[in-house]
Protein backbone atom coordinates (compact mmCIF):
# COMPACT_ATOMS: atom_id res chain seq x y z
CA UNK A 1 0.00 0.00 0.00
CA UNK A 2 1.16 3.53 -0.76
CA UNK A 3 2.03 5.51 2.34
CA UNK A 4 2.06 9.29 2.79
CA UNK A 5 4.07 10.83 5.65
CA UNK A 6 3.13 14.40 6.62
CA UNK A 7 5.66 16.54 8.51
CA UNK A 8 4.76 19.91 10.05
CA UNK A 9 7.99 21.93 10.33
CA UNK A 10 8.61 24.97 12.49
CA UNK A 11 12.03 26.02 13.80
CA UNK A 12 13.59 22.57 13.97
CA UNK A 13 16.82 23.39 12.17
CA UNK A 14 18.88 21.12 14.41
CA UNK A 15 16.69 18.05 13.92
CA UNK A 16 15.13 18.01 10.46
CA UNK A 17 18.16 16.31 8.87
CA UNK A 18 17.78 13.32 11.21
CA UNK A 19 14.06 13.15 10.49
CA UNK A 20 14.58 13.11 6.71
CA UNK A 21 17.44 10.65 7.10
CA UNK A 22 15.17 8.23 9.00
CA UNK A 23 12.79 8.26 6.03
CA UNK A 24 15.55 7.94 3.43
CA UNK A 25 16.90 4.82 5.14
CA UNK A 26 13.57 3.06 5.62
CA UNK A 27 13.47 -0.58 4.57
CA UNK A 28 10.29 0.36 2.73
CA UNK A 29 10.16 4.02 1.87
CA UNK A 30 6.98 6.08 1.82
CA UNK A 31 5.48 6.78 -1.58
CA UNK A 32 4.94 10.42 -0.67
CA UNK A 33 6.41 12.84 1.86
CA UNK A 34 4.73 16.20 2.45
CA UNK A 35 6.61 18.75 4.54
CA UNK A 36 4.76 21.93 5.50
CA UNK A 37 7.13 24.68 6.66
CA UNK A 38 5.09 26.85 9.00
CA UNK A 39 6.98 30.10 8.31
CA UNK A 40 10.09 29.01 10.22
CA UNK A 41 12.32 31.86 11.40
CA UNK A 42 15.51 29.79 11.65
CA UNK A 43 17.32 27.69 9.04
CA UNK A 44 14.78 24.85 9.11
CA UNK A 45 13.69 25.32 5.50
CA UNK A 46 17.29 25.60 4.22
CA UNK A 47 18.34 22.50 6.16
CA UNK A 48 15.27 20.65 4.93
CA UNK A 49 16.05 21.34 1.29
CA UNK A 50 19.70 20.42 1.80
CA UNK A 51 18.66 17.14 3.43
CA UNK A 52 16.21 16.26 0.67
CA UNK A 53 18.88 17.02 -1.93
CA UNK A 54 21.51 14.96 -0.10
CA UNK A 55 19.24 11.92 0.10
CA UNK A 56 17.82 12.32 -3.41
CA UNK A 57 19.24 8.94 -4.57
CA UNK A 58 17.29 7.21 -1.78
CA UNK A 59 14.08 9.03 -2.71
CA UNK A 60 13.93 8.15 -6.41
CA UNK A 61 10.60 6.33 -5.90
CA UNK A 62 9.23 8.88 -3.41
CA UNK A 63 7.29 12.01 -4.29
CA UNK A 64 8.40 14.87 -2.05
CA UNK A 65 6.37 18.05 -1.67
CA UNK A 66 7.59 21.05 0.30
CA UNK A 67 4.89 23.59 1.14
CA UNK A 68 6.20 26.97 2.30
CA UNK A 69 3.77 29.08 4.33
CA UNK A 70 4.19 32.84 4.67
CA UNK A 71 2.40 32.97 8.01
CA UNK A 72 2.75 30.75 11.06
CA UNK A 73 -0.59 29.05 11.73
CA UNK A 74 0.41 26.14 13.93
CA UNK A 75 0.90 22.38 13.48
CA UNK A 76 -2.81 21.64 13.21
CA UNK A 77 -3.12 23.77 10.10
CA UNK A 78 0.07 22.23 8.66
CA UNK A 79 -1.25 18.70 9.18
CA UNK A 80 -4.59 19.61 7.65
CA UNK A 81 -2.87 20.98 4.54
CA UNK A 82 -0.90 17.75 4.32
CA UNK A 83 -4.07 15.64 4.49
CA UNK A 84 -5.54 17.56 1.55
CA UNK A 85 -2.45 16.86 -0.57
CA UNK A 86 -1.99 13.21 0.48
CA UNK A 87 -2.35 10.53 -2.19
CA UNK A 88 -1.33 7.45 -0.19
CA UNK A 89 -3.75 4.81 1.04
CA UNK A 90 -2.04 5.11 4.41
CA UNK A 91 -1.33 8.38 6.22
CA UNK A 92 0.89 9.10 9.19
CA UNK A 93 2.22 12.28 10.74
CA UNK A 94 5.82 12.69 11.81
CA UNK A 95 7.05 15.56 13.96
CA UNK A 96 10.09 17.34 12.53
CA UNK A 97 12.31 16.32 15.45
CA UNK A 98 11.32 12.64 15.55
CA UNK A 99 12.45 9.59 13.58
CA UNK A 100 10.99 6.27 12.43
CA UNK A 101 13.02 3.19 13.20
CA UNK A 102 14.49 1.65 10.04
CA UNK A 103 11.89 -1.13 9.81
CA UNK A 104 9.01 0.93 11.19
CA UNK A 105 7.07 1.74 8.03
CA UNK A 106 7.65 -1.68 6.44
CA UNK A 107 6.39 -3.55 9.50
CA UNK A 108 3.40 -1.26 10.02
CA UNK A 109 2.35 -1.36 6.36
CA UNK A 110 2.68 -5.13 6.19
CA UNK A 111 0.59 -5.61 9.33
CA UNK A 112 -2.14 -3.27 8.14
CA UNK A 113 -2.34 -5.00 4.76
CA UNK A 114 -2.18 -8.60 5.98
CA UNK A 115 -4.43 -8.17 9.03
CA UNK A 116 -6.78 -5.66 7.37
CA UNK A 117 -6.09 -3.16 10.15
CA UNK A 118 -7.67 0.26 9.64
CA UNK A 119 -5.79 2.16 12.35
CA UNK A 120 -2.46 1.07 13.81
CA UNK A 121 -1.00 2.62 16.95
CA UNK A 122 2.76 2.11 17.24
CA UNK A 123 5.12 2.13 20.20
CA UNK A 124 7.23 5.15 21.14
CA UNK A 125 10.78 5.28 22.45
CA UNK A 126 11.58 8.57 24.16
CA UNK A 127 15.16 9.72 24.03
CA UNK A 128 17.51 10.49 25.62
CA UNK A 129 15.62 8.95 28.57
CA UNK A 130 15.15 5.65 26.66
CA UNK A 131 11.64 5.38 28.14
CA UNK A 132 9.12 3.27 26.22
CA UNK A 133 5.41 3.97 25.75
CA UNK A 134 2.77 2.68 26.13
CA UNK A 135 2.85 0.64 29.32
CA UNK A 136 0.11 -1.85 28.47
CA UNK A 137 -0.06 -3.54 31.89
CA UNK A 138 -2.88 -1.32 33.15
CA UNK A 139 -5.12 -2.00 30.13
CA UNK A 140 -3.86 -5.40 28.94
CA UNK A 141 -7.23 -7.01 29.71
CA UNK A 142 -8.81 -4.74 27.10
CA UNK A 143 -6.57 -6.11 24.32
CA UNK A 144 -6.70 -9.24 22.17
CA UNK A 145 -3.35 -10.76 21.20
CA UNK A 146 -3.18 -11.38 17.45
CA UNK A 147 0.51 -12.27 17.18
CA UNK A 148 3.78 -11.44 18.84
CA UNK A 149 3.62 -7.75 19.89
CA UNK A 150 0.46 -7.11 17.85
CA UNK A 151 -2.85 -6.58 19.61
CA UNK A 152 -6.40 -5.84 18.54
CA UNK A 153 -8.26 -3.16 20.50
CA UNK A 154 -11.90 -4.29 20.34
CA UNK A 155 -13.37 -1.24 22.12
CA UNK A 156 -10.95 1.57 21.39
CA UNK A 157 -13.35 4.32 22.53
CA UNK A 158 -13.06 2.79 25.99
CA UNK A 159 -9.35 1.97 25.87
CA UNK A 160 -8.34 5.44 24.70
CA UNK A 161 -9.27 6.81 28.13
CA UNK A 162 -6.93 4.44 29.99
CA UNK A 163 -4.33 6.64 31.78
CA UNK A 164 -1.38 4.71 30.33
CA UNK A 165 -2.76 4.44 26.81
CA UNK A 166 -0.90 6.64 24.33
CA UNK A 167 -2.51 7.77 21.08
CA UNK A 168 -1.60 10.92 19.22
CA UNK A 169 1.57 11.51 21.25
CA UNK A 170 4.64 11.62 19.05
CA UNK A 171 2.42 11.11 16.00
CA UNK A 172 2.28 7.39 16.72
CA UNK A 173 -0.77 6.59 14.57
CA UNK A 174 -1.03 5.23 11.03
CA UNK A 175 -4.46 5.23 9.37
CA UNK A 176 -6.11 4.34 6.08
CA UNK A 177 -6.89 7.69 4.51
CA UNK A 178 -10.50 6.73 3.72
CA UNK A 179 -11.35 6.96 7.42
CA UNK A 180 -10.32 10.59 7.80
CA UNK A 181 -13.34 11.75 5.80
CA UNK A 182 -13.83 15.46 6.58
CA UNK A 183 -12.36 15.35 10.09
CA UNK A 184 -9.45 17.70 10.62
CA UNK A 185 -7.24 18.98 13.42
CA UNK A 186 -8.50 21.84 15.55
CA UNK A 187 -6.15 24.58 14.36
CA UNK A 188 -6.58 26.76 17.46
CA UNK A 189 -5.69 24.12 20.05
CA UNK A 190 -2.20 23.89 21.57
CA UNK A 191 -2.71 21.16 24.17
CA UNK A 192 -4.02 17.63 23.54
CA UNK A 193 -4.98 18.50 19.95
CA UNK A 194 -3.66 15.11 18.84
CA UNK A 195 -5.87 12.98 21.03
CA UNK A 196 -8.82 15.28 20.26
CA UNK A 197 -8.34 14.66 16.54
CA UNK A 198 -7.92 10.89 16.82
CA UNK A 199 -10.85 10.49 19.19
CA UNK A 200 -13.14 12.23 16.71
CA UNK A 201 -11.78 10.05 13.92
CA UNK A 202 -12.46 6.88 15.94
CA UNK A 203 -15.97 7.98 16.85
CA UNK A 204 -16.72 8.53 13.17
CA UNK A 205 -15.48 5.09 12.05
CA UNK A 206 -17.80 2.16 11.42
CA UNK A 207 -18.02 -0.49 14.13
CA UNK A 208 -16.43 -3.15 11.93
CA UNK A 209 -13.23 -1.09 11.48
CA UNK A 210 -10.21 -2.71 13.15
CA UNK A 211 -7.81 -0.83 15.43
CA UNK A 212 -4.50 -2.43 16.34
CA UNK A 213 -1.59 -1.76 18.66
CA UNK A 214 1.94 -2.74 17.69
CA UNK A 215 3.66 -2.91 21.07
CA UNK A 216 7.10 -2.22 19.68
CA UNK A 217 9.17 0.92 19.33
CA UNK A 218 8.66 2.09 15.75
CA UNK A 219 9.18 5.78 16.35
CA UNK A 220 11.81 7.66 18.36
CA UNK A 221 10.58 10.85 20.01
CA UNK A 222 12.95 13.54 21.24
CA UNK A 223 12.42 15.06 24.67
CA UNK A 224 13.03 18.72 23.97
CA UNK A 225 12.48 21.58 26.38
CA UNK A 226 10.34 24.26 24.76
CA UNK A 227 8.07 21.86 22.87
CA UNK A 228 4.37 22.40 23.45
CA UNK A 229 4.09 19.40 25.78
CA UNK A 230 7.17 20.46 27.82
CA UNK A 231 6.78 24.23 27.90
CA UNK A 232 6.87 26.13 31.20
CA UNK A 233 4.31 28.79 32.06
CA UNK A 234 4.62 32.09 33.88
CA UNK A 235 1.02 32.11 35.11
CA UNK A 236 -1.84 29.67 35.57
CA UNK A 237 -3.85 31.79 33.10
CA UNK A 238 -1.59 30.62 30.26
CA UNK A 239 -2.74 27.02 30.68
CA UNK A 240 -5.80 26.73 28.49
CA UNK A 241 -8.46 24.09 29.05
CA UNK A 242 -7.75 21.20 26.62
CA UNK A 243 -9.95 21.26 23.56
CA UNK A 244 -11.58 17.85 24.22
CA UNK A 245 -12.61 18.88 27.72
CA UNK A 246 -14.33 21.94 26.26
CA UNK A 247 -15.88 19.84 23.50
CA UNK A 248 -17.37 17.10 25.69
CA UNK A 249 -17.88 18.78 29.06
CA UNK A 250 -21.67 18.70 28.71
CA UNK A 251 -21.83 15.32 26.96
CA UNK A 252 -23.82 12.48 28.50
CA UNK A 253 -21.93 9.90 26.42
CA UNK A 254 -20.03 7.53 28.71
CA UNK A 255 -16.92 7.35 26.50
CA UNK A 256 -16.78 11.15 26.24
CA UNK A 257 -16.94 11.37 30.02
CA UNK A 258 -14.19 8.80 30.48
CA UNK A 259 -12.02 10.70 28.01
CA UNK A 260 -12.34 14.08 29.70
CA UNK A 261 -11.83 12.43 33.07
CA UNK A 262 -8.47 11.06 31.97
CA UNK A 263 -7.50 14.29 30.16
CA UNK A 264 -8.31 16.38 33.23
CA UNK A 265 -5.89 14.30 35.28
CA UNK A 266 -3.18 14.74 32.66
CA UNK A 267 -3.93 18.46 32.49
CA UNK A 268 -3.63 18.78 36.28
CA UNK A 269 -0.35 16.86 36.33
CA UNK A 270 0.95 19.02 33.48
CA UNK A 271 0.07 22.17 35.42
CA UNK A 272 1.76 20.94 38.59
CA UNK A 273 4.92 20.12 36.65
CA UNK A 274 5.08 23.27 34.55
CA UNK A 275 3.77 26.14 36.69
CA UNK A 276 6.60 28.12 38.33
CA UNK A 277 5.47 28.47 41.94
CA UNK A 278 3.24 27.08 44.66
CA UNK A 279 1.08 30.21 44.40
CA UNK A 280 0.44 29.67 40.69
CA UNK A 281 -0.41 26.01 41.27
CA UNK A 282 -2.89 26.91 44.02
CA UNK A 283 -4.51 29.54 41.80
CA UNK A 284 -4.82 27.02 38.97
CA UNK A 285 -6.57 24.46 41.21
CA UNK A 286 -8.78 27.11 42.84
CA UNK A 287 -9.90 28.56 39.51
CA UNK A 288 -10.65 25.19 37.93
CA UNK A 289 -11.82 23.37 41.08
CA UNK A 290 -15.37 22.61 39.97
CA UNK A 291 -14.25 21.35 36.58
CA UNK A 292 -11.49 19.20 38.05
CA UNK A 293 -13.76 17.70 40.71
CA UNK A 294 -16.51 16.87 38.23
CA UNK A 295 -14.09 15.26 35.79
CA UNK A 296 -12.28 13.39 38.55
CA UNK A 297 -15.59 11.63 39.18
CA UNK A 298 -15.56 10.45 35.54
CA UNK A 299 -11.92 9.38 35.93
CA UNK A 300 -12.72 7.22 38.96
CA UNK A 301 -15.92 5.95 37.38
CA UNK A 302 -13.94 4.57 34.44
CA UNK A 303 -11.87 2.41 36.79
Amino acid sequence: MKHTVIIPLYNKQNYIYDTIRSLALQEKKPSQIIIVDDASTDKSLVNLKDSVSFFAPQFLQTEIQIIELNENKGPGNARNLGIEKATGELISFLDADDCYTLSGLREAGSIMEQKNIDVLIIGILLFPSNYYLPNIKSFAKELILLSDQLYLIPNVLHTISAPDFIMGVGSNVIIRKKHLDSIRYNENATLNEGIDFWYRVLKNMKKEALVGLLNKACIEVREIEGSLSRISYGSWRELEIPVSIKRYQKSSNLYDQYLIGMLSQRWLEHAMERLPSRKQKVLFVFHHALLLIKNYYYFKKRK
